[in-house]
């Protein structure tokens, strides 16, 4: 039935507005292949594979879609540009490496015509601004809007049979958890506990979090670490804006790092092996009280072929602490402190400058980013299309008509909304080398997680690599590229 909704509400809107740029009758692309490169698996390239033959029946066109790890789809990319071979028409990519597609001239400026195509009003600014231009020139289309937020079963946490035991335990009542220690009293307090799910009794774990190298998992670190050094009113949490001095080893991060590493205690023993892909599948099927992951787990856990737990999931934004490291004054503030994490920022859309198809691509990148098909990919399950724009976010009915109960609906976008509008947020780096750091930090924090080096000994490791990789690209050209993505004014 979900399916049978989703299709009725997409042709239903396609009829409404037509067409892209192409009627079936003009056929303009016909005999030109346009070669489309992602991540592997279903999520952001699934749409590709599936509404391709659409565009492709519109316009003669032909789409090839190329697919690899996480890990190596940076490398691929830059490779194609930096031997000039352009093997990609269009690429489907973070927005977080801007700095090194869109600075050095590799990608096409998008026309105001084809931003007003796809009517780029209707994208919340953070998505629409931040992440799609560098300077004054807009070089992506917006496709998908990220941000982290936590997930956890409140037919269990919500007060209910546990909460008696639990308050005499901790010392303070059951519920959503505010602050990181909570998160952590949850997690140790279910885990391996017989709990009920969909009418069957079997334990569970405490929590599930992403921990493997070369699989996005060190987002799911940062998470953790903004809320421990971020300073309110300061926007800079990587770097000092002051001189590029990398913060990631400064005693919040420290303490941060630790947390992630304690964690994995309450989770399976093989979370050390866990993408964001494992997990999307082990929390659906009720093995977990926690989880932190983006928006992509809301439409899973309400798919009736992944999730035994529909209706059961509170959503959240992430937790806070009672007290954060000002590198500033260089000492421990004793407030409470939350700093959602804008991590990774969406996945964005753009066409190389240099492809021989550059008509066709943009054709079809502005096919898939137009609002009448993200709308639906956003309400859709292992599409990895998170909301962006307003008419995402404000229509429940689309929620609902997807097959949220209506109380999930508005816990799911308020978790969304209260996450990206939150004052203390932190936006993810965005700056020339943003994938070498965060690989450096990628494969630091995986040794750390392994046991072969301490927390502080990791972020040591970072924090030189950092330092080297800022004075390889221009320490004055990197702190002035930093300064104008943070926004910091001095």
């Amino acid at each position: 039935m979900r399916r049978v909704v989703i299709l009725v509400l997409l042709l239903a809107m396609l009829a409404v507005s037509g067409t892209v740029t192409t009627t079936a009758q003009d056929k303009p692309f016909e005999g030109q292949k346009v070669v489309v490169v992602t991540q592997t698996g279903r999520s952001i390239g699934g749409p590709v594979e599936d509404y391709a033959p659409e565009w492709e029946e519109m316009t003669g066109g032909e789409v090839e879609l190329q697919q690899f790890a996480f890990g190596e789809l940076y490398e691929k990319m830059i490779t194609s540009f930096e031997t000039g071979s352009i093997d990609y028409d269009v690429l489907i990519y973070p927005a977080d490496w801007a700095g090194d597609f869109m600075a050095p001239g590799y990608l096409e400026p998008m026309s105001q015509e084809a931003l007003e195509a796809i009517d780029v009003d209707d994208v919340i600014p953070l998505y629409s601004q931040r992440i799609t231009a560098w300077g004054d020139t807009v070089y992506a289309f917006p496709y998908d809007g990220d941000s982290h937020m936590m997930y956890y079963r409140k037919d269990l946490v919500d007060g209910g049979e546990y909460a008696a035991e639990f308050e005499e335990k901790y010392g303070y009542p059951l519920a959503e958890p505010k602050t990181w220690q909570q998160y952590r009293d949850i997690a140790e307090f279910f885990n391996n506990r017989e709990v009920e799910t969909a009418g069957e009794t079997f334990p569970i774990y405490g929590v599930l979090e992403a921990q493997r190298r070369g699989a996005q998992s060190y987002w799911v670190f940062l998470s953790r670490a903004a809320s421990y050094a971020k300073i309110p009113g300061n926007p800079c949490f990587f770097f000092s804006c002051d001189d590029m001095t990398p913060q990631v080893n400064n005693p919040g991060w420290v303490r941060a790092l630790e947390g992630y590493m304690d964690i994995a205690q309450f989770g399976p023993p093989e979370m050390i092996n866990y993408d964001v892909a494992d997990t999307r599948v082990h929390f659906p099927a009720g093995t977990s009280v926690l989880n932190i992951d983006w928006g992509d787990v809301g439409p899973i856990s309400i798919n009736p072929d992944a999730s035994i737990i529909k209706g059961d999931v509170g959503f959240g934004v992430l937790p806070g602490v009672d007290e954060y490291w000002d590198y500033e004054k260089g000492e421990w503030v004793a407030e409470y402190n939350q700093a959602p994490f804008i991590a990774f920022g969406g996945w964005i859309i753009s066409v190389a400058a240099g492809s021989d198809v550059k008509e066709a691509a943009l054709d079809f990148a502005q096919f898939m980013a137009r609002p009448e098909l993200v709308k639906v990919l956003a309400v859709s399950p292992d599409t990895g299309i998170n909301p962006a724009r307003y008419s995402q976010l404000e229509d429940i009915s689309l929620w609902v008509e997807a097959g949220f109960d209506e109380e999930s609906a508005a816990d799911y976008l308020d978790a969304i909304l209260n996450t990206i509008n939150h004052p203390n947020a932190v936006l993810d780096l965005r700056i020339t080398g943003s994938a070498e750091y965060l690989d450096a930090l990628d494969v630091e924090v995986s040794r750390a997680v392994a046991g072969e080096i301490s927390a502080q000994e990791a972020l040591d490791n970072v924090a030189a690599q950092w330092d080297a990789i800022t004075d390889r690209l221009g320490r004055e050209a990197q702190l002035e590229q930093y300064r104008a993505a943070v926004g910091w004014e001095g």
